[in-house]
Parts: C-alpha cells; structure tokens; sequence
C-alpha cells in the first residue's frame, strides 16, 4: 500500500514537472485589410508588455504569421513595426461605405466586427446616424476632414482584444486576425 502511494505521488509529481517544460506556446495569424486583401511585406511585432521583451516576425506572401515558443503566462501586444503610407481619403471613403453603414443602421445587412469599428467615426463604440451624418457631410463636401484615423484591430472570432493586447496568454492562439482599419471605409477600398 505504501509503496503503491509513492508511487502515485511519483506521477503526479512528475506530471507537474514535466507539465512546467511545456510551457510555450503558438500565436499564429493573419494580417489582412478589412477587404480580406493580404498586406505582405511588413513586420509584425510580438511584445512582453512586462519585460519589454520583443519577437519579430516577417509576413509571408499571403500575410501570414507565426510566433513559435511564446512563454504562457504573460500578457503580449501585437502591433507593427513600420507604419502604413498615407491614406488617399478620395480612394478609401465613398458612397458604397455609406449605402453600407446605412443598411447596418436599418438591420437590412450587419457588417462584421472590424467594419463596425470602421464605421464607428465618432468612436461611441457602436454606429449610429451620427457617424452616417458625419460621412454624408464629408461626401458632400461640408466636411473637410472626418479625422481619418488608421488602426489595427485584432480578433479572435468574433472577438476583439483591446489596444491588440492578449492577456494573460495560456493556450495557442491559430488564426488569429489583424485587421487593418481605415475610419469610414467600412468596405476596405482605401487599402494600401
């Protein structure tokens, strides 16, 4: 009996041992515009928001990336080492971003996570008429300016994570998407 308990304990304990070697795993994902257009050529950066600590990774042709023995535990933010050129508000914003934003608003069509947050102009966090109103005004030429803002949204499904931020990573991650934004192009024509 004891030496059946010993030896029980003995397993268990190397479980956790053996358990705390694998302790890294996989981010894997997408960088793509809000059309599903693939941006290759950039640089995706993972950071170890506590240490400061970062990995880098080249995209391949078709956007991809893969971060391979990411510790668990700790909290990353993914974000891009070179900026994007700069937006050609002519080309990026047009009626087709209105027609869209007004069926979302009617419940005739929703648009997805990342086009809502490209609608979303005066960032309520939600789309409302105020943002069609502000697009209107823009494409009728009473509005210079809607404060083009550019971003990258990050999702996981139907998830977004705040600021590109995964916290307290424990479990791959595969097929993440990173989304790049442009504010007021809901149907991505503005892509670099």
């Amino acid at each position: 009996m004891k030496t059946s308990i010993i030896f029980i304990f003995s397993l268990l304990l190397c479980g956790v041992v053996f358990g705390q070697l694998d302790s890294s795993k996989v981010i894997s994902g997408r960088l793509q515009c809000l059309n599903g257009w693939p941006l290759a050529g950039q640089i995706v950066v993972l950071t170890d928001t506590l240490s400061g600590q970062k990995i880098e990774q080249n995209l391949d042709s078709s956007g991809v990336f893969l971060f391979q023995n990411v510790p668990i535990g700790r909290t990353y933010q993914l974000s891009l080492k070179n900026e994007f050129p700069e937006i050609d508000t002519l080309r990026a914003i047009s009626v087709l971003d209105l027609v869209k934003i007004s069926h979302h608003i009617l419940g005739i069509r929703s648009l997805d996570i990342a086009a809502q947050i490209a609608a979303d102009l005066n960032e309520s966090f939600g789309v409302t008429t105020f943002d069609l109103v502000v697009l209107t005004q823009f494409l009728q030429g009473k509005r210079s300016a809607i404060g083009i803002k550019k971003s990258l949204i990050l999702l996981n499904g139907t998830t977004a994570y705040s600021h590109n931020i995964i916290p307290n990573f424990s479990s791959s991650l595969w097929g993440l998407h990173f989304v790049y934004v442009i504010k007021g192009d809901v149907d991505g024509s503005g892509c670099p």
